[in-house]
């Protein structure tokens, strides 16, 4: 097993698969892919420093990673084949502008430039899920849709290169960030600690 996250797999005892269980009986029940997206989009978007789907699923929130890894376990459990997709591009061009945002957040959005590798979550021979944002972000101007089951749901990046669809998604996705320059580095870091600091003050759930 991968030492940065488990399986859908887990057995009894397994934390992780017990919080997933616990969730899709909560949130899901017999309301199939759809339902199961829609219970992972409504949880508040947060990037700290626990990434993995066990921490997301105790506190209720996650950044893309951890939401996505939910996501994808969540599918397995009810039979789907699905993958996490890590595509890279840039994480602001997806984000908009708001007089509510720090200065300093609205000049990286103005800019851009800000490379990071995301997360999203492929059905086999099907749509490609992403739901980083909650619904109720488009009260900000976010560019979030209700998916119904058809099609690709809208991505929270528009323009991505995919790199890598491994299994050990925390541990390929470190690895892949180490690979940025220290500037990047810093630059996505500062405006992830921007963006978590301004949608914690804003209400994600409808």
């Amino acid at each position: 097993m991968p030492t940065s996250e488990v399986t859908a797999a887990g057995k009894g005892g397994d934390p992780y698969a017990e919080a997933l269980d616990a969730f899709l009986a909560a949130h899901v029940a017999s309301g199939g892919v759809v339902a199961a997206y829609r219970a992972v989009q409504a949880m508040p978007y947060f990037s700290g420093p626990d990434r993995t789907p066990l921490a997301a699923l105790r506190t209720g929130r996650g950044a893309c990673t951890a939401k996505h890894l939910v996501l994808r376990d969540a599918l397995r459990r009810m039979g789907q084949a699905a993958v996490v997709e890590i595509v890279e591009g840039d994480f602001a061009s997806g984000i908009p502008l708001h007089p509510s945002m720090p200065a300093e957040l609205q000049e990286m959005v103005r800019a851009g430039g800000v490379v990071d590798f995301h997360c999203r979550v492929r059905l086999e021979g099907g749509p490609v899920l992403d739901a980083t944002w909650p619904l109720a972000l488009r009260r900000w101007g976010f560019d979030v849709r209700e998916w119904h089951g058809a099609g690709d749901s809208g991505q929270a990046i528009a323009q991505v290169t995919v790199r890598s669809t491994d299994e050990d998604v925390l541990g390929t996705k470190a690895r892949l960030l180490a690979g940025l320059s220290e500037a990047d580095s810093a630059r996505r870091l500062r405006f992830l600690a921007l963006l978590s600091g301004w949608l914690a003050g804003l209400p994600q759930a409808d």
